[in-house]
């Protein structure tokens, strides 16, 4: 499971001291879905152009590439999965589900981010990062954050502003 907790980011820090007490939790929800790249429809399904839930575009990397197999083991059972047909090298099979896995929870008055697909961590974890997945191209989670943090801050104060306006005509 990869978890975010997006505390001792200075920006976001310094961007909700300036949000009036009330709006808080709305621009510390509205970071949240942005960074996961939610903030428009609602949800991860489809071409989510930033944030966690973007797929990085399908590239072939081989074995040999990524650094070989790290036992005898795990080569018989790639061999006996690819003679089976459960596994097709070079060709893609994404389901979507780390895409859809990306959720925030409010606990305590923070909001969490967090991906509880099983093979997320080999995939985007910072530490646990796969080294065929950095060469596919995939991102660790604190850079794809810390990418993300200018335009969060922007669809948050957006958000802010747009509730404020919809109070005061109230």
């Amino acid at each position: 499971m990869i978890k975010i907790q997006v505390k001792g980011i200075e920006r976001i820090q310094e961007f909700l001291r300036t949000v009036q007490l009330g709006c808080k939790t709305m621009a510390q929800r509205e970071v949240a879905k942005y960074l996961i790249g939610i903030e428009q429809t609602g949800e991860t399904t489809g071409g989510v152009s930033h944030g966690l839930a973007r797929y990085v575009p399908y590239r072939y990397v081989s074995i040999a590439q990524a650094g070989g197999f790290k036992s005898a083991k795990q080569r018989g059972y790639v061999m006996a999965m690819i003679r089976e047909g459960k596994i097709d090298p070079g060709v893609p099979h994404r389901t979507g589900e780390m895409q859809r896995g990306w959720t925030y929870r409010e606990s305590s008055g923070r909001y969490r981010i967090t991906n509880e697909t099983p093979y997320a961590p080999y995939v985007m974890g910072d530490t646990q990062q796969a080294r065929m997945f950095k060469l596919i191209g995939w991102r660790r989670t604190a850079e794809v954050v810390q990418s993300n943090l200018a335009g969060a801050i922007r669809h948050a104060n957006a958000k802010v502003k747009q509730w404020l306006r919809e109070q005061k005509g109230k």
